[in-house]
């Protein structure tokens, strides 16, 4: 729906109508530079040259975007159609054993679709082996990592006894216009995991062999066996630097394995996604408890650095000595006994090659090939300067020192070696009018970003393209702020009009039952498409909408949402009150009172029991009072007065009554909360199983314990001795 801003006419054009108008300024500016993408958008047309892995075919296909999956260190994700598939060589004239036109994949191109991510992920990947992020520039990392993938779908099908247990992966290629290669996989129709109500948590691994048919939370404890397996194979094969995204303590793996929608509630079912990891793992910059032991082993076997390195002697030994786990695959093994020395022989990497850099002259013009050709990828440099680089080794030791130049190294290999950058800059310097056409197509490539990231309205981001000065003071003072941020300081009507839709909506939550329902059932409907919810649970839920305990539970639900703001309205009135009493009575410091305020309003942030959650307390207990039923009540009660726990509290009630409503409920809830967290909070993450245990499983199983001693009968008491002889 369109937003009113700053109260001017509102635009009715969409997002990508919008993008294209942007894209046509950009055009009809006349620049030297073309414009580059970071990512695409649904409907977005893709055409692509394919290398077929296993089988080997050469095609050329194209893909609509249906949507953008998401993104992380290691590349950005979408889901695609096929919509058309054209075989290129005679040897490989037929159909493609493996793609059919209008069905569903996965792509991956290998670069993060936030810059701020790409250079992290560059920088480590250069203090690790001296050179760009092999796997975006390097047709030989990308195929490394494709083949060893399809090796371990296929030992996966004898291992796990499911070929489904790894998803397919189909076909490398390269993104001309990102500057990036890319695989197409699989595309899996699955979810995270489905939160399970375990009021038996501890005794959750009380068992041996297989999970048993009636444990309470076989999904989580499956995963874990499954990844654990995987790990285990992965290093039997030979790709043990690949395990490391199955590892379960990175707190970050368990989203690579996904839980088939269309499987059986149950331990499987579960699929591995993804082998391509994001980010070298090195001695000095372990990032989660497993990176610990990980940096351990790969010391032990003298690898300081780790990424993406398998062992082909072990992955010989492994077909060896179970024949039929690699049947059929020769060719492909093959291949990878050719590509990976050659992707090795590609990085400087210091820290294994050592003094073969200064004595082996194959290896330092393997290098100088790769580096080369990454500049030619990134758009460095063009085909007339690959050349001359190629034949002038002391000009390619130039530029190549020049490339570690920190911030200034990329920009001088492009202004020396690609010709429409460096004819872009000459014409800047000497043309004004080209000068005031590049600003413009600036300003049209910089706001497709930020009304991509919610940053602006489309309506003003028609206005910002012709006000050149508005623009250039909002990008040097907001546009390194989050979005929200960005655009409440810019449309103020726009902030002011979604508080106010905010709060209308608690109040409509609040005071229409009818509005209250309907929120359950789009709740719901979430659910079920997420698979957190099963079509039999869901159904229960529906036709249990108007009875009289889910709609009592609408009610109370409706005033706690009422009072989440209480806490942060109390704690900003308390902050800027012991501020001002510091500076006006205490005579203290601005800087001293400050600190003092907000201390104060830390502390009230962080108290176990905070102004919001006493606020939900006493409703409950007026409840309970006025409809004189402490059964219905009894566990709420006490759990609304703690603070961020509290919201859980009528979720915890409904347990007995509809425990599918109540786990799904509380896991939304998790999913709510945990998201605030820097990298460790993403969905599906260790850390976000971890809180819902806390907050929900544990408090069930206490309570069983509770419950099961109040219910023992107590032992007779055994006569002393003392009291015998008397």
């Amino acid at each position: 729906m369109p937003d009113p801003a700053d109260g001017e006419p509102v635009s009715t054009l969409s997002f990508l109508e919008l993008r294209d108008e942007l894209l046509q300024a950009y055009g009809h500016c006349g620049l030297a530079v073309p414009y580059q993408p970071c990512r695409y958008d649904p409907g977005d047309l893709l055409t692509y040259d394919l290398r077929g892995i296993h089988p080997r075919y050469n095609a050329q296909a194209t893909l609509s975007v249906d949507r953008f999956v998401g993104g992380g260190f290691a590349g950005q994700v979408y889901r695609v159609c096929l919509t058309r598939l054209e075989c290129l060589h005679e040897a490989s004239i037929g159909e493609v054993p493996d793609l059919a036109v209008g069905s569903h994949y996965a792509l991956k191109l290998l670069l993060p679709p936030r810059p701020s991510a790409a250079r992290f992920r560059n920088l480590l990947y250069a203090l690790g082996y001296q050179a760009h992020f092999a796997p975006q520039v390097n047709e030989a990392a990308v195929r490394t990592m494709a083949v060893w993938h399809k090796l371990i779908r296929r030992a996966a099908q004898t291992h796990f006894g499911d070929e489904r247990a790894v998803c397919d992966t189909h076909a490398t290629l390269f993104d001309r216009r990102i500057g990036a290669f890319g695989v197409l996989n699989e595309w899996v129709d699955g979810r995270m995991w489905k939160f399970e109500v375990d009021d038996r948590l501890f005794r959750r691994w009380k068992f041996k062999g297989d999970v048993p048919a009636d444990h309470q939370c076989p999904e989580y404890v499956g995963k874990r066996l499954f990844m654990r397996r995987l790990v285990g194979l992965l290093h039997e094969m030979g790709a043990g630097e690949l395990a490391r995204q199955y590892e379960w303590w990175t707190c970050k793996s368990q989203p690579n394995a996904l839980k088939r929608i269309d499987a059986d509630d149950g331990p499987g079912g579960l699929t591995a996604i993804d082998f391509a990891s994001g980010l070298v793992l090195m001695p000095l910059l372990p990032m989660s408890p497993a990176d610990f032991k990980l940096i351990g082993r790969g010391l032990a076997r003298g690898r300081l650095v780790q990424f993406d390195r398998g062992d082909l002697t072990r992955l010989r030994a492994f077909s060896a000595r179970d024949p039929t786990a690699l049947s059929g695959m020769k060719d492909a093994v093959e291949e990878l006994a050719a590509i990976e020395p050659r992707y090795r022989a590609s990085l400087p990497d210091v820290t294994h090659h050592r003094h073969h850099l200064l004595t082996d002259k194959a290896l330092r013009a393997s290098i100088r090939e790769a580096t080369i050709l990454a500049w030619l990828h990134l758009r460095r440099i063009d085909e007339t300067h690959a050349a001359a680089l190629r034949r002038r080794a002391g000009l390619y030791a130039a530029m190549y020192a020049a490339s570690w130049i920190p911030l200034l190294g990329s920009r001088i290999i492009r202004f020396w070696g690609h010709e429409p950058t460096r004819i872009h800059l000459k014409r800047c310097l000497t043309s004004t009018a080209y000068l005031g056409r590049a600003f413009r197509g600036d300003r049209a490539a910089s706001l497709i970003g930020w009304v991509r990231g919610g940053r602006v309205s489309v309506s003003r981001a028609q206005r910002l393209l012709e006000r050149p000065l508005h623009f250039a003071l909002e990008r040097m003072l907001l546009a390194w702020q989050p979005p929200l941020w960005h655009r409440s300081f810019t449309e103020p009507s726009w902030a002011w009009t979604a508080l106010k839709a905010k709060f209308g909506r608690a109040l409509r939550f609040l005071r229409d039952p009818a509005y209250r329902e309907q929120q359950l059932l789009d709740e719901v409907t979430a659910g079920r498409e997420e698979g957190m919810l099963t079509d039999t649970e869901a159904e229960r839920v529906i036709a249990q909408i108007k009875d009289p305990y889910i709609q009592k539970y609408l009610r109370c639900l409706a005033v706690h949402v009422c009072t989440v703001p209480i806490t942060q309205v109390v704690m900003i009135v308390v902050g800027v009150a012991v501020t001002l009493y510091c500076v006006l009575y205490r005579g203290l410091s601005w800087a001293e009172s400050l600190g003092l305020g907000t201390a104060a309003a830390a502390t009230i942030q962080l108290l176990p029991i905070s102004p919001g959650s006493i606020t939900r307390g006493v409703f409950v207990l007026y409840l309970m009072i006025k409809e004189r039923d402490i059964k219905n009540y009894y566990i709420a009660a006490p759990i609304s007065f703690i603070h961020v726990l509290g919201y859980l509290a009528f979720p915890f009630q409904m347990v007995t009554h509809n425990p599918a409503l109540a786990r799904f409920l509380a896991g939304r809830w998790t999913r709510r909360v945990v998201r605030v967290v820097p990298v460790f909070g993403e969905h599906g993450g260790l850390l976000e199983h971890c809180m819902f245990d806390l907050f929900f499983n544990v408090p069930l199983s206490f309570a069983r314990l509770l419950k099961r001693q109040r219910k023992s009968p107590r032992a007779p008491r055994t006569p002393s001795a003392s009291s015998a002889s008397s």
